[in-house]
């Protein structure tokens, strides 16, 4: 199984892109790139416009070699929109190339809240004509060659009564190897998530980790500590060799301290704990969480921030 991380917070944006590759099939995951339109009352950085553009194209790029896509959910870091955006890069062509003659195998929107079931509705219309197929994964097996594929049951975005939303996630498993890809659960914190991974045993799991910059917006120490104790029991229960760390814990620069002691765990489990830099042999750059540095270290032109009062604010997702 070929692993390929293309975009998410240690590369520079807001996702989890990821293409992956077995004997039998060729995958995009999440195949969407954002940025935050509003951190530390800033808005992105030109750093972050480069690397944005910069990742898209790449992703438009896998998304040649694949012949399916599969959408966790229906918030904009996670699938490419019908329609042009700076903050995500994209153009009135951009979903084209990502879904054009694709299988796809998406969140079913029944019980999604309201933004996000609009969201899907706008993505199907765009898409209909283009798609090869579109299926309602929710709790589905499919076999593709010797490639198993297994997607859980609708989990919740958090907590269980999470108002973000739900998703869902998927195992790939292709002979002895075996890959969990769970987006935006938030830690785990829900009890649904962790039994999930627990009955499935993969061996590299790429979670959405808590989000620690956060903390003031209602995301107290309970929260996190409820987050690191289900990765900790996750670690002990001796199916793991590796975990990716993914996506809005690395919205805080101080997050491998804060999860200094699952760090020790692993490591005392000899059990790899990485992210999608590392999974390429680079170092983070958490732009977003530098975004306050940027601007003091590379002040952009007086009019940049013209360009941002003109588009219409897309709000956090």
């Amino acid at each position: 199984m070929e692993v390929v991380p293309i975009a998410e917070e240690s590369l520079g944006v807001r996702s989890m892109a990821i293409f992956v590759r077995t004997k039998d099939l060729s995958m995009l995951l999440d195949p969407g790139i954002s940025l935050s339109p509003n951190r530390y009352g800033l808005p992105p950085h030109p750093r972050e416009i480069e690397r944005v553009n910069a990742l898209r194209r790449a992703l438009e790029k896998y998304a040649e070699e694949a012949n399916y896509v599969f959408i966790s959910h229906y918030h904009r870091d996670h699938f490419t929109v019908p329609y042009p955006s700076i903050y995500m890069g994209t153009n009135n062509e951009s979903y084209r190339k990502i879904y054009s003659g694709k299988v796809l195998f998406m969140k079913s929107p029944d019980d999604e809240n309201w933004s996000q079931r609009r969201r899907y509705y706008g993505l199907r219309k765009a898409i209909e004509g283009i798609v090869k197929d579109l299926v309602f994964a929710d709790g589905k097996e499919f076999a593709i060659g010797s490639t198993r594929l297994v997607v859980s049951r609708s989990l919740p975005h958090g907590e269980d009564n999470a108002r973000t939303g739900r998703v869902i996630a998927i195992t790939i498993i292709d002979g002895d190897e075996s890959l969990m890809f769970m987006p935006d659960v938030e830690g785990p914190v829900s009890q649904l998530a962790v039994d999930y991974v627990m009955s499935m045993k993969p061996q590299i799991l790429i979670v959405g980790g808590p989000p620690l910059y956060l903390s003031r917006r209602g995301f107290g120490e309970e929260y996190f500590s409820n987050a690191l104790r289900n990765l900790t029991a996750i670690l002990r229960a001796g199916f793991l060799n590796k975990l990716v760390i993914a996506h809005h814990t690395l919205r805080d620069l101080n997050w491998r301290n804060a999860l200094k002691a699952l760090f020790e765990e692993a490591g005392r489990l000899g059990i790899s704990i990485t992210t999608y830099a590392g999974l390429l042999n680079r170092e983070d750059e958490l732009l977003e969480a530098m975004r306050k540095d940027l601007y003091a270290r590379e002040p952009p032109p007086k009019d940049y921030l013209e360009q941002f009062r003109r588009v219409k604010d897309e709000g956090e997702d």
